[in-house]
């Protein structure tokens, strides 16, 4: 291990993608950008909630509400790097 909390940047890592993906899910369903990203962060945060809680019945495993935190976060800025890159395609092309 590197530094205390290494495992906090892996949880951002997988989230950051988890956003990505979620995104191309609820952007096929969707096409209002801020109601995608809602949607999108909504349901990663609530999949590493329960992520989190299912860890508590698992020996040698414990809930984190720091690693469940980091997930929210990793997912969190890569709905922002869309979101805002998508706003920002839109102003262009409409001007």
């Amino acid at each position: 291990m590197l530094f205390s909390h290494q495992d906090k940047i892996h949880h951002m890592g997988a989230y950051f993608i988890m956003g990505i993906l979620a995104w191309r899910f609820f952007n096929g369903i969707f096409l209002n950008p801020l109601i995608v990203s809602f949607l999108s962060l909504s349901f990663c945060s609530l999949y590493g909630l329960t992520d989190e809680w299912h860890q508590s019945f698992v020996p040698g495993r414990d809930a984190d509400f720091l690693d469940w935190l980091a997930d929210t976060i990793g997912a969190t800025i890569s709905l922002c790097i869309i979101y805002f890159r998508k706003k920002k395609f839109i102003l262009i092309n409409n001007n």
